[in-house]
């Protein structure tokens, strides 16, 4: 009997950023091997608002018994002790990056601590929540999956384009868009005719506008959001991403340019180095100063050869280990001592560990 799961989560696909992209992830990996219900909780609403829609949402789901509960974000774990019919009913967390990189107290940890299986998207993930939070049990690494793309650039025949693709956030300043500005004079005293593509919205698209105004920066142009095919096109029509990000768990924006077939630029220390290791088709920056920046973007937006050749790496690193199939794969096999055991044994497996919570 496949096993009933519910997946708790504020909501599934593009437009609710890269969570959203995640959970359309794991309901693909669930399809065909459970019974899926999704309790959606609105994260755009106001609060007042949505809290008590999640709890109302959660509580009418667990009136229908699932046999396992999957949180994809630790604010909805704790609706896990909230909901007394989910209390002894196993249940999973994804973490993500940021959101548990800090100090997690109350419920949160209560949630973490409680989890039968804490899921984590890359090891930088789990290494960076631990320094804040030792306590955090082991968890498993469950690297995400892209489309794999039969049309890939022609990096080759690409103008000398860089390309950002990423929210603009005030609270999130350390994905790279200041560093790559103040590097751009110097990327252009080198490469006259390099251009620089800004896609993504957020409250500090101003400041970098004025910015890029102010300090009179040739060749940027901010594109604002586009859809999912646009993105795409924009991929295939330029030669390096920037992706010198602090803030990342695991980056998929750098995967998803990488599966087209264009070479990106990381920042040493971070997640980029655990995903594309050296010759994987990835140029690092030491730190975010300007010469760090220039000094590993030059190479690569001055010859179009040389990029061609780190984007077939890239490419080919992605094909082997990041396809939404490997994703799928990973998460079962995480999931599997609990979900995926086949008939009596998968529901002894459940009814065991229900009788060590409860005991």
């Amino acid at each position: 009997m496949r096993p009933r799961i519910a997946l708790v989560t504020s909501g599934i696909g593009t437009k609710h950023g890269g969570i959203g992209v995640v959970a359309g992830l794991i309901v693909s990996a669930l399809e065909g091997h459970s019974r899926i219900t999704v309790w959606e909780h609105h994260a755009f609403w106001p609060r007042f608002a949505r809290i008590p829609v999640a709890v109302g949402r959660a509580f009418l789901g667990s009136l229908k018994t699932p046999d396992f509960v999957l949180y994809d974000h630790v604010d909805l774990a704790i609706l896990h002790a909230v909901i007394p019919r989910l209390r002894e009913i196993p249940y999973a967390v994804f973490l993500h990056g940021i959101e548990v990189w800090k100090p997690l107290v109350g419920r949160r940890r209560e949630a973490l601590l409680g989890a039968n299986v804490l899921l984590v998207n890359s090891a930088t993930t789990a290494a960076e929540a631990r320094i804040f939070n030792p306590w955090l049990p082991k968890a498993k690494v469950t690297w995400l999956g892209v489309e794999n793309q039969n049309e890939v650039a022609d990096v080759r025949a690409a103008a000398p384009t860089g390309l950002i693709v990423g929210r603009m956030a005030d609270s999130e300043r350390l994905k790279g868009h200041d560093a790559v500005m103040d590097a751009w004079p110097l990327i252009k005293s080198t490469i006259p005719d390099a251009k620089l593509m800004i896609v993504g919205g957020g409250n500090d698209k101003d400041r970098l506008q004025k910015r890029v105004k102010t300090e009179q920066l040739a060749g940027v142009e901010f594109c604002g959001r586009v859809d999912d095919a646009q993105r795409n096109q924009m991929y295939r029509s330029c030669r390096l991403l920037f992706y010198p990000s602090k803030q990342e768990g695991f980056g998929l924006a750098g995967v998803e340019a990488a599966s087209f077939g264009v070479p990106l630029l990381g920042l040493a220390g971070t997640v980029t180095e655990e995903l594309f290791p050296t010759g994987t088709g990835a140029v690092i920056a030491k730190d975010l100063s300007r010469e760090s920046i220039a000094e590993a973007a030059i190479p690569v937006l001055g010859s179009s050869r040389h990029a061609a050749e780190l984007g077939r790496a890239a490419s080919a690193r992605v094909k082997a280990v990041f396809l939404r199939e490997h994703f799928t794969d990973r998460f079962r096999q995480a999931l599997a001592p609990l979900l995926f055991s086949s008939g009596a044994e998968a529901t002894n497996t459940l009814g065991t560990d229900l009788k060590k919570r409860t005991a």
